[in-house]
């Protein structure tokens, strides 16, 4: 009994050493003054970035120069096509009746030219034989002459309605991918509703906002690694192809509608090798690998 008592005071006296050390040293590096703070060296951190996707040399946006109801999509979202194919038709009616009357007109207009000109060929063998006189000659071949112009009107004519026409028509203008195709036919489309159907290239780019204390650290033949800026996920290399000699301010608001923090960026554009293909306005981190 007598033991266990020792062994009992002896372990309190060993705690009470152990936290009364504590609390001095406790008490010791509390008094100490704080480490000088270290500021961060920029060229040691890694240099990420943030962009957009987009199709290599940037999309092209196609609408209407008129308001006309759609009759025919005539590709799919997503299809490849070559310049010059045929996206979708608008209600082209009007201009379809005036290239027909267009063409009526000169029609019209040749077979006068040939009457009077057969008309002239007779006269001028009379005006020969002085059967008529050479003043009725000379008419003929001054309204031969008038008609041939009028033709040429009528020409001109026809060629613009057949441009007005063609306008109704919306064709790809590059060859490459229809990125977006957000139109059904019956629809009524506007020129204010450009931003319906998307076509650029196939190949792919990354239009990335580079910070201005970044600017000097980004040059062109950097490579970067491309991550979904959401999922963190990979989803590409790419290689800096060109960086903007403009510097702009991109203006950012908190959730106080008084605060407003602008902030300049140059931009850069980075030559993309995806996976897989990325949708258009995809934001991205990407994070240099070296030169």
């Amino acid at each position: 009994m007598k033991l266990r008592s020792i062994i009992r005071i002896l372990g309190i006296i060993l705690v009470a050493i152990v936290g009364l050390t504590t609390i001095r040293f406790s008490l010791r590096r509390a008094a100490c003054p704080p480490e000088p703070f270290r500021a961060p060296v920029l060229e040691e951190a890694p240099a990420r970035l943030y962009g957009l996707v987009e199709p290599l040399g940037r999309e092209v946006f196609v609408g209407p120069l008129y308001a006309r109801r759609v009759v025919e999509v005539a590709v799919r979202e997503g299809a490849m096509v070559s310049a010059g194919d045929v996206l979708i038709r608008l209600d082209d009616d009007l201009e379809a009746q005036a290239v027909r009357i267009a063409e009526a007109r000169l029609e019209e207009a040749v077979r006068r030219l040939a009457i009077t000109k057969d008309e002239l060929a007779r006269k001028r063998a009379l005006a020969r034989d002085q059967a008529v006189s050479e003043f009725e000659a000379t008419r003929v071949a001054l309204q031969a002459a008038l008609e041939e112009q009028q033709i040429e009107t009528a020409r001109a004519e026809l060629e613009a309605r057949r441009t007005e026409w063609e306008k109704l028509t919306l064709r790809a203008p590059v060859d490459g991918r229809v990125y977006k195709l957000d139109i059904r036919p019956v629809e009524l489309i506007s020129p204010q509703d450009y931003g319906r159907i998307v076509v650029g290239r196939d190949e792919q780019q990354v239009r990335l906002f580079v910070e201005t204390f970044w600017r000097a650290r980004v040059q062109p033949g950097d490579r970067f690694l491309v991550r979904d800026a959401e999922t963190r996920r990979e989803v590409g290399e790419g290689v800096v192809r060109e960086v903007s000699p403009y510097v702009g301010t991109r203006g950012f608001r908190t959730e106080d509608r008084l605060e407003r923090l602008d902030t300049k960026f140059a931009q850069a554009v980075l030559e993309l090798k995806a996976t897989e293909p990325l949708p258009l306005g995809l934001l991205v981190q990407c994070e240099r690998l070296g030169p």
